[in-house]
């Protein structure tokens, strides 16, 4: 891109911005909304407020339900190693220990 380009492009940006500033929204007084606005405006904050409760709700039932989870795979673990220990005791002896009379 040449310079004049170059400049030429950033006398199209100033113009737009001057333009953009000339329609600018005007500020709206409080006290002038429309009654209808400021419920839907009420309305929307309680639903937002509604929803962030349930983000943490749902985030605490996802920390008991993590908790809970590792709790049982440390017990199945546990578990399962009983199990091992028992297997390589049998293995090793498969002979019962106790001796038959008679």
């Amino acid at each position: 891109m040449s310079r004049r380009d170059s400049l030429a492009n950033d006398e199209r940006l100033n113009a737009l911005e001057g333009e953009s500033l000339k329609h600018k929204m005007p500020r709206i007084d409080s006290k002038r909304l429309p009654l209808r606005l400021k419920r839907s405006c009420t309305d929307m904050a309680d639903i937002v407020t509604e929803q962030w409760i349930q983000i943490q709700q749902l985030g605490q039932a996802l920390h008991i339900t993590q908790i809970l989870t590792f709790d049982h795979a440390l017990l199945f673990a546990e578990r399962k190693k009983k199990k091992i220990c028992l297997l390589l005791l049998l293995h090793r002896n498969p002979k019962p220990t106790h001796q038959r009379t008679g």
